[in-house]
C-alpha cells in the first residue's frame, strides 16, 4: 500500500484537486475537512506528506502545523501550505509554524509536482 499524504482544506473542490496531485506523487490520498479532523486523521494513518490549507473553520492551517511539529511521529514530516492568502506575513506565519513550502491556490500543477517531489526526496520521506 502507498504511503499516505493528508490532504486538508475546508473546500470538497479543493481537496479533490490536491488528492489527484498527491496521488500522482505516489501517495494514497486521505482528506480531512478541518484541522480537529486532520489530528484524527494523522493518528489514525502513518502520514507521509501533508498538503495543508490555512484558513478553515475549527482548526486553522497554522495552529494544526504548529501542534503537529510538537509530536515525535511528525516533526519532521513534508508539511506543504497551500493557501489563497498571498501576503508576505502569511507566508512568514506558515514558515514559523513549520510548513516546508508555501503555495499560492490555484496552484501551478507542473510547478507544485516538481517541487514536493524534491522537498520528498530531500526530507527521506519516500
Amino acid at each position: 500500500m502507498a504511503d499516505a499524504a493528508l490532504v486538508v482544506d475546508d473546500s470538497e473542490i479543493v481537496r479533490k484537486i490536491m488528492s489527484n496531485l498527491v496521488a500522482k506523487l505516489g501517495f494514497q490520498p486521505v482528506e480531512a475537512v478541518d484541522g480537529l479532523d486532520a489530528i484524527e486523521k494523522s493518528l489514525e494513518h502513518d502520514v507521509k506528506l501533508f498538503v495543508v490549507d490555512i484558513n478553515m473553520p475549527s482548526l486553522d492551517g497554522i495552529s494544526f502545523v504548529r501542534r503537529l511539529r510538537k509530536t515525535a511521529k511528525y516533526k519532521d514530516t513534508p508539511v506543504v501550505m497551500v493557501s489563497t492568502e498571498a501576503g508576505e506575513k502569511d507566508m512568514q506565519m506558515a514558515f514559523e509554524a513549520g510548513a516546508d513550502m508555501y503555495f499560492v491556490k490555484p496552484v501551478k500543477v507542473d510547478q507544485f509536482l516538481t517541487k514536493v517531489a524534491s522537498l520528498i526526496k530531500s526530507k527521506g520521506a519516500k
